[in-house]
């Protein structure tokens, strides 16, 4: 069995150092550039001389106008409101997106062609929400693509014995979220906003009951799936996530402002600056994560290989994390089957598949918070992860006063060590990346611009009139993160505190202005971890020793004589 193992490490590997460099392979080979864009803003400009053809359009910006004023909603809303103020913008090599106003308030948008197609008619949020106007996926929504993974991230769980079928449901409401994805990408954004805030309550809510209620040690896990089929389906579930992250023409936003940042500190420029889209919004060690990539695979910005490569590494590096945090839940065999259980369900997880087919910087916090997991029993360790992660992306911080207590019962000493480790990872990583304006100008980029920008993706966003609700939401996220530090007293399981994570997460996710499914990954480990680790020992508690004679699913068991 450990050869086995083994040969599933060495493959994985391999893919590793081979993905990024089939990454650069697949790149168009027009896109060689190695000087970066000036900013990662939409390719979007305002048209001042309507009459000069684009390049590659047919028709010129008036000639669009005149398209535009055609479509019927267009012609409904000019007989009520009149007369309208118009803007042309064009999306290079793409389409006029052609705004119309009424005493200075946006009221609709409409989509032509460069050659004169009339596209569809926006109102509401769809005018400013360019991701959520249909087919955002691309890949990701192909049928046999999705009903492939979700029936790999399925098979497990209804192959798995000696657990509840409540485990079973709080690990499986994590497809929950495909009905209001479904709503998303077919442009019903009001009830798909409204459709995920029940997923994460439900979530929030068993996991708090999860890490409040310390599970009785059990049997071990048994799933009906051979050790061997385990590390086959995961390594096939790999390839996969690799192909499926290669694939598309070009990467989020998230993942050019990640590369852009990375491309800055390798020229010694400053990674907080002025520029259209906001790529400075995250903190240093997202940028300073990405840096060995644009090293290695620098430019290509239409491609962008060093982006894709980063994401491939996040998640093996997040699987391997996983099967190691299984086997130290439990020891021998049984530890490492219940690690390929933890990575088989995340990679299969059709939301962590999203979140690489985008190429985001969301898998960096997945791994920060495995990580973190495995370092549950060095103060300094987890301090470190946190601090790291608070330097990335700002919000692990809210999980220092957990992981501060940790496996429960820490002195004064512990709880000492893990915020000095917090501080010297975080603030010494801050500090080196301060911007002239120092911490106040830093803020004004980073948080500062989150807390204040426009969105549609929330009932807050889509609904200001519901801030005081907001408000007390965010009030408990913050109470709810403090309160774990101190109950429940006593030793925690390995699970307790993955379980409280989860809740903690989950609460500073939900009165988030602007909420995406690609955040389920930010939990969605410590949730597997929660529910399938939950009968490993406190603390360092021994796990109790199994005199049973372990046997492959199907094989017959032996029959010991003079057995008791």
């Amino acid at each position: 069995m450990r050869r086995r193992i083994l040969a599933l490490l060495i493959l994985t590997l391999v893919a590793c150092a081979l993905a990024p460099a089939a990454a650069s392979a697949a790149a168009p080979a027009r896109s060689t550039a190695a000087a970066p864009p000036p900013d990662v803003a939409v390719p979007l400009f305002i048209d001042q001389n309507w009459g000069v053809t684009p390049r590659d359009f047919t028709i010129d910006p008036s000639r669009a106008v005149a398209i535009a004023k055609t479509a019927p909603k267009l012609e409904a809303i000019h007989r009520a409101d009149h007369p309208l103020d118009i803007d042309v913008y064009v999306w290079v090599r793409s389409h006029y997106e052609i705004y119309f106003f009424y005493h200075g308030k946006l009221i609709a948008d409409q989509i032509v062609g460069p050659h004169g197609q009339r596209g569809p008619t926006y109102t509401g949020p769809l005018m400013l929400g360019y991701y959520a106007r249909g087919d955002y996926g691309q890949i990701f929504d192909n049928p046999w693509v999705l009903a492939g993974f979700t029936a790999m991230f399925l098979l497990p769980l209804l192959l798995l014995r000696t657990r509840s079928w409540f485990d079973r449901l709080d690990v499986a409401m994590l497809l929950g979220f495909g009905a209001s994805y479904a709503l998303f990408d077919t442009t019903h954004l009001e009830p798909g906003v409204w459709a995920f805030y029940p997923v994460l309550i439900y979530l929030m809510v068993r996991m708090l009951i999860r890490g409040f209620r310390a599970r009785p040690l059990g049997g071990r896990i048994d799933c009906r799936l051979p050790t061997i089929v385990l590390a086959l389906g995961l390594l096939a579930l790999v390839v996969a996530r690799i192909v499926i992250t290669l694939h598309p023409a070009g990467v989020l936003d998230v993942a050019v402002a990640s590369v852009l940042g990375a491309n800055r500190i390798i020229h010694g420029q400053s990674i907080y600056y002025y520029a259209l889209g906001n790529p400075d919004t995250y903190g240093p060690i997202n940028y300073l994560a990405y840096v060995p990539f644009e090293l290695l695979w620098p430019g290509n910005w239409g491609y962008l290989p060093a982006a894709r490569a980063a994401t491939i590494t996040f998640d093996l590096l997040t699987l391997g994390a996983l099967i190691l945090v299984g086997m130290r839940l439990r020891t021998g065999r049984d530890g490492r089957r219940l690690g390929l259980l933890l990575a088989w369900l995340f990679a299969a997880c059709p939301w962590s598949l999203l979140a690489v087919e985008k190429s985001t910087n969301d898998g960096l916090v997945a791994l920060i918070v495995v990580l973190t997991m495995l370092a549950l029993s060095k103060p300094v360790r987890r301090g470190v992860l946190v601090g790291l992660g608070a330097a990335a992306k700002f919000f692990p911080a809210v999980l220092l006063p957990l992981v501060a207590v940790g496996p429960g019962n820490a002195d004064s000493g512990t709880v000492r060590k893990v915020l000095a480790g917090f501080v010297i990872a975080g603030g010494a990583s801050v500090a080196l990346f301060l911007p002239p304006g120092g911490l106040t100008e830093m803020w004004n980029h980073t948080i500062g611009f989150q807390l204040t920008r426009s969105d549609i993706f929330s009932i807050w966003a889509l609904h200001p009139a519901l801030s005081p609700i907001k408000d007390a939401v965010t009030a408990f996220a913050v109470i709810l993160s403090v309160f774990v530090a101190f109950r429940p007293r006593g030793a925690r399981t390995p699970a307790q505190v993955a379980a409280l994570g989860a809740a903690v997460i989950i609460a500073i996710q939900l009165p988030a202005l602007h909420w995406f499914y690609l955040y389920i990954v930010w939990f969605l480990p410590l949730i597997l971890i929660a529910v399938l680790g939950a009968d490993a020992p406190a603390g360092d508690e021994p796990a109790p020793l199994d005199r049973s004679v372990e046997v492959e699913p199907g094989d017959q068991a032996p029959v010991l004589a003079g057995a008791a």
